[in-house]
Order: C-alpha cells, then structure tokens, then sequence
C-alpha cells in the first residue's frame, strides 16, 4: 500500500462518519430544543413501539394482575394523603418522584427481608428479586414499568408532570408497594433456596 492508498482510504473512513458526526453534532446544538418534546416522544420501529403515555397505560394494565391486598393492610393516613396532595398542587414532578424513592425503598426493603445483602441500591435489589422468584412477572413487569416512567421524569428537568399523571403513578405505586409489603407465599425451586 502506497501512500496515495493510505490517504484514499483515510478519507473514505472520514467521510463514512459524516452524518453520524453531523445527527451528533445536530442533537448537541439543538439539545434545548428537543429536551421539552422527549416527554412527548413516540418511536415506533416494526412491531416495537415507545412512548411516556404508553408505558403508564401499559402499567395500570399490568396492576390489574396483582393478586388482590390483603384484608388487615391500612389505607395511607390522612397525613400522608394530605402531604402527597400538598406536593401535587406544588409540583407533580416532585410527588411523582417522592413516590418513586418510596417504591425504590419498598423494593430495598423487601430483598433486605427475603434474606438478600444488597448492593448497588433498588436496581440491584429489584434484579434479585426478580432472579430468586421472590417478585411475580406481573408485579415485576409493572416495577419495570415504573422505573422507566420515573427514571424518564428524573433525568429530564424539563419534563412536564400533571397532577393526574402523578396520581395514577402513585395508585400504580402504592399498589405494588402493598405486594412487595405482604409477598405471596412462593414454593421454594430447589435445595438452598430461600
């Protein structure tokens, strides 16, 4: 290879980045731009689709196949209600995300009493429970489903939460906090298990 080949094949590779350097460079100088539509964002490719309304629809779906609460579990308090509600006529985003750190720690808590050292925080935590059994595919599907959702109005400062979305979040949340609180008695698969 002469050096005429090198430098014909050095720009050949320079110019078969271009337009993944220019969407980069595109997304970069229009990145104030788009970060108030991403809430709205709706991807579709085949049979795959993706969008923030999809994901809270497909979760209250999901926590009508959640074995029903036990009798003896209390409503939340008034004082709880009351805060939530205070938080919601403040910022939905707020409530919503103070109900996702209680999910996250309902998630903490329950591997911590099925016998599980966790560490790595209620990601960690939700991957051992889902791997020994102790979560049913129902009720891990819909945790799946609210921490995308509350991951998604985390990491976007401009996100925009209503009211009634952070309602339906915590409906959806305290639900599967009430399984995590009171599991199902679940068979152990083999020797050692728990």
């Amino acid at each position: 290879m002469n050096y005429l080949d090198f430098f014909a094949s050095v720009i050949s590779s320079i110019t078969s980045l271009a337009w993944p350097a220019a969407v980069v460079t595109a997304v970069w100088l229009f990145r104030g731009e788009i970060r108030p539509l991403l809430p709205r964002l709706h991807l579709k490719h085949k049979d795959t689709e993706f969008s923030f309304r999809q994901m809270l629809e497909e979760a209250e779906v999901a926590v009508e196949r959640l074995p029903p609460p036990p009798a003896e579990s209390p409503p939340p308090s008034p004082e709880e209600m009351s805060r939530f509600d205070q938080l919601v006529a403040v910022s939905p985003r707020g409530a919503l995300l103070e109900i996702r750190r209680e999910t996250e720690e309902a998630v903490s808590s329950a591997a911590k009493e099925a016998g599980f050292t966790v560490f790595g925080g209620p990601t960690a935590a939700f991957r051992l429970l889902r791997r020994h059994s102790v979560v049913d595919e129902t009720t891990a599907g819909l945790l799946d489903e609210l921490f995308a959702i509350g991951n998604a109005v985390a990491h976007d400062p401009s996100a925009s939460v209503s009211a009634r979305v952070a309602n339906r979040y915590r409906a959806l949340a305290d639900r599967v906090i009430e399984v995590l609180e009171n599991p199902p008695p679940r068979e152990p698969s083999g020797p050692g298990d728990f």
